[in-house]
C-alpha cells in the first residue's frame, strides 16, 4: 500500500475523539495506510457496541448530499470489508 512511511499509530490505544481528529488531519494526505488502520479500528469499535454494516453506512451517510456518496463509499469502503458497489447498495437502503 505505497511507500513505507516510517512511522505508525497505535490506533487501538487512541480515544474515539483522538482517532477522528487524525482522520481528519490524514484525509486527503499521502499517508493512506495510516488512514485506513483508523477507519477500520473506528469500524471494528462500531461492530463491537453491536452497529451493522447497514448502520455503520446510515451514520457515515446521514449528513451527505447524495452526490458525495459515491465519495464516501471510496474513501470508506475498503475499511468496512466491501466493495464500493456494495456500499453504494447499502446507502441506497435497497
Amino acid at each position: 500500500m505505497g511507500k513505507d512511511p516510517g512511522w505508525s499509530i497505535d490506533v487501538e490505544s487512541c480515544s474515539t475523539e483522538q482517532l477522528v481528529e487524525l482522520a481528519k488531519q490524514l484525509k486527503g494526505s499521502e499517508h493512506r495506510a495510516q488512514l485506513l488502520a483508523i477507519q477500520r479500528e473506528m469500524v471494528a469499535r462500531l461492530r463491537k457496541a453491536g452497529f451493522s454494516d447497514q448502520k455503520i453506512v446510515d451514520a457515515l451517510i446521514a449528513n451527505a448530499w447524495a452526490g458525495d456518496r459515491a465519495a464516501l463509499a471510496k474513501e470508506w469502503a475498503e475499511a468496512l470489508g466491501m466493495t464500493e458497489k456494495e456500499f453504494k447498495r447499502l446507502a441506497s437502503g435497497k
